[in-house]
């Protein structure tokens, strides 16, 4: 008998430690299926999340495809305009190229009327200069005109006052000599311009309106000689008179004879 309890008892410890075994196997399959669910419901939460982003990417992509298929429209017609623009400029142009031409000539007619008075029309870099019988030209650090020049600047005046519209630029200039201690000038701007005011005074002098006159300083700058050699630097102490640099005046008298 008391063999059979011992029996017993060895069974029941046996059926004890199968079943406590039994049930940790299953606390961790549990949790092995919980842990899956959540990762599973993670991995679909971002995969939802992905899916709204892809959505609101391609509604992004159509609607600025739709921006700039509407500026590409916009820069095409804008494009036609500029065409349309530039086609009429290249007309506009030739027109005025024709109108420059007659003014042109009008220029020129203007001087070869006092042809005899040694007065003459030069181009050069696109502007016209008006030549003087007697080249102004000055001593070094002088701004004084001589009888001869001044005789030659009094044949411009006729012109400028029997033409009323024409309008001159008086630009003096300079050899590259610097000016001498207690020289009257400061520099060669200064002695520039006040060449070309000089010419300025004897036109009004003889009787030339004001309005039709502007002087310019260009100091040493542009040269014509050289300034290594006395004769160069004596070329180089002048004033030119460019004609009409606005041509405004011209313009106008050509059009209205048109």
């Amino acid at each position: 008998m008391r063999q059979v309890l011992k029996l017993m008892v060895v069974f029941l410890v046996i059926g004890s430690l199968q079943s406590c075994v039994s049930k940790k196997k299953y606390d961790e399959l549990v949790a092995s299926k919980d842990a899956t669910d959540q990762a599973l419901a993670e991995t679909q939460s971002n995969l939802k999340s992905l899916q709204e982003e892809k959505d609101a990417l391609a509604a992004q992509m159509e609607a600025e495809t739709k921006r700039l298929n509407g500026e590409l429209d916009g820069l095409k017609s804008e494009l036609n305009s500029t065409k349309g623009q530039v086609s009429q400029m290249q007309k506009d142009l030739s027109m005025t190229k024709a109108e420059l031409d007659a003014i042109k000539d009008e220029i020129n007619g203007i001087f070869e009327t006092y042809s005899g008075s040694g007065l003459s029309v030069e181009e050069k870099d696109g502007s016209i200069y008006v030549m003087t019988s007697e080249k102004i030209n000055y001593r070094s650090g002088s701004a004084r005109v001589n009888s001869a020049q001044r005789k030659a600047i009094k044949e411009l005046a006729e012109t400028l006052k029997n033409n009323p519209e024409l309008t001159i630029l008086v630009e003096g200039y300079t050899d590259d000599q610097t000016m001498v201690e207690g020289a009257p000038f400061a520099d060669n701007w200064e002695l520039s311009t006040e060449r070309a005011l000089t010419v300025i005074r004897e036109l009004i002098k003889a009787g030339v309106n004001p309005a039709q006159l502007a002087a310019a300083g260009r100091s040493a700058n542009d040269p014509v000689g050289d300034n290594d050699t006395s004769e160069g630097r004596a070329m180089n102490r002048r004033t030119v008179i460019k004609a009409d640099p606005s041509m405004k005046g011209l313009f106008e008298k050509t059009m209205k004879k048109n």
